[in-house]
C-alpha cells in the first residue's frame, strides 16, 4: 500500500475558530473533510476513508492506523477513487458517525500546520503538525488561543470524536 510510513503528530486544543480575517493572515487554505471510519476488529489497524475538497477538486484516502507510542503512529495510506470510496462507505462502523470538518492549512516556522474546525462534532478546533521526532516540540503561532497539548489525550483522536 502506497504511503506506508510512521506518523509523528502533536495536537492542540483550542478555544474557539480563528476568525476569516486571522485565517487570511496566516495564509490558510480551506480544505473541507469527511472522514468515515470502518468497521473493524479490536485488534486491527483502525481504518478510515476520507473525501476532501480543495477549490474545485475532491480526491479521496482509505488510511490504516495503528497506535506505535505516545505520539507515534504507523499510518498506510493511498488514494482511492469515487467508486472505491462509496464501496467502502458500505463498510461504515454504525458506532461511529461520519467527521465533517474544514481543514485551514498554513505554513509557520518552517512546518505546515493544519487547523481543523469541526461541523460534526461541533465546537472542536485542533491544530495538527506533523513532526520528524517525538521529542520535537514545534513553536506555534501567536494569536491561536490555545488551551492545552492534547496529543496523548484519547478524547481528541478523531476515532473518538467519531464515537455517537
Amino acid at each position: 500500500m502506497a504511503g506506508h510510513g510512521v506518523e509523528i503528530e502533536r495536537k492542540y486544543l483550542l478555544d474557539g475558530a480563528p476568525t476569516e480575517a486571522e485565517l487570511r493572515a496566516f495564509g490558510a487554505e480551506p480544505i473541507e473533510i469527511e472522514q468515515v471510519y470502518l468497521a473493524g476488529r479490536e485488534d486491527a489497524p483502525v481504518r478510515r476513508i476520507r473525501r476532501s475538497r480543495r477549490g474545485g477538486t475532491e480526491r479521496y484516502h482509505y488510511t490504516e492506523k495503528r497506535a506505535i507510542g505516545g505520539i507515534v503512529r504507523g499510518e498506510r495510506e493511498r488514494e482511492i477513487d469515487a467508486e472505491e470510496y462509496q464501496r467502502l462507505s458500505a463498510e461504515a462502523d454504525p458506532a461511529r458517525r461520519p467527521i465533517r470538518k474544514t481543514r485551514h492549512v498554513f505554513p509557520y516556522d518552517g512546518r505546515t500546520m493544519e487547523l481543523d474546525v469541526f461541523e460534526v462534532p461541533p465546537e472542536v478546533v485542533l491544530l495538527e503538525i506533523e513532526l520528524d521526532s517525538a521529542d520535537d516540540v514545534p513553536r506555534l503561532p501567536p494569536g491561536l488561543r490555545v488551551l492545552r497539548e492534547v496529543s496523548e489525550e484519547d478524547t481528541y483522536q478523531n476515532v473518538t470524536l467519531a464515537l455517537r
